[in-house]
């Protein structure tokens, strides 16, 4: 096709793997999904659009609408490997407008729960996922983030379930000064990125620079009481620092 026709578009019109009041629908659906993606299907067609009760809709809008404001899978394809998409597949993708990545796992086991370890590559290495999921209790639930570090998200991912992580690009560290300090205090928030460590640091006369704490965000915000005790004018730097 490629020599002899140039330019021609592949599409599947009617298709229906059937199931649609089953979970099994709802994974057949979202396995579906994220193949024609992952090989660049121009167009397909589903007969017909399954009710808006069932696993299988549900399974559709965790690609299109999983948090109800119209936030949807990544619309560029990522490569994710697996070493038995039989039983447990997985498709990635960078969305555009906010630079995430979103991993689909598919968990095909009809009756056993399935550890998950993801490694990230040639994306921020650390930080806290969200995590989305469709089960047989069709409910698509918003589950507690997810903290990955060195590359590596580890979870557990039950029976026949559709699990959607969205992983936040990389963000700057950022510092900035609070309001809400007790007397002779200050108050400071470092804005980075779960998994991120960070250094805040203070200075006298903006040459020698000394620590005044190091940690590792737990989320994307920490805040930072610094005594004022001492008369002299200070500054103060924030900083990441390597795990």
């Amino acid at each position: 096709m490629t020599t002899n026709y140039p330019g021609t578009k592949t599409g599947i019109t009617e298709y229906n793997w059937g199931a649609e009041s089953s979970i099994n629908g709802a994974t057949a659906q979202a396995d579906i999904y994220g193949i024609f993606g992952r090989e660049g299907l121009d167009l397909a067609t589903r007969w017909e659009t399954p009710d808006a009760s069932t696993p299988t809709f549900k399974a559709m809008k965790m690609y299109r609408n999983y948090d109800g404001n119209k936030s949807t899978f990544g619309d560029t394809s990522v490569s994710a490997t697996v070493p038995n998409p039989d039983n447990l597949s997985a498709f990635a993708a960078i969305r555009t407008n906010d630079g995430a990545m979103t991993l689909m796992v598919i968990n095909k086991d009809l009756t056993n729960a399935t550890p998950l370890r993801a490694a990230i590559t040639n994306f921020a290495n650390s930080g806290t996922a969200q995590a989305w999921q469709l089960t047989a209790n069709n409910v698509i639930t918003r589950l507690a983030d997810v903290p990955y570090v060195n590359g590596i998200l580890s979870n557990t991912l039950p029976a026949q379930s559709i699990t959607l992580f969205v992983l936040p690009t990389a963000k700057n560290l950022r510092l900035r000064v609070g309001t809400n300090a007790a007397p002779r205090q200050m108050e400071f928030w470092m804005d980075g990125q779960g998994g991120q460590r960070y250094i805040l640091q203070s200075s006298a006369n903006l040459k020698v620079w000394s620590a005044v704490s190091t940690n590792t965000f737990a989320s994307n915000s920490f805040r930072i009481l610094v005594g004022t005790t001492n008369p002299m004018s200070m500054f103060y730097r924030g900083l990441l620092n390597s795990p």
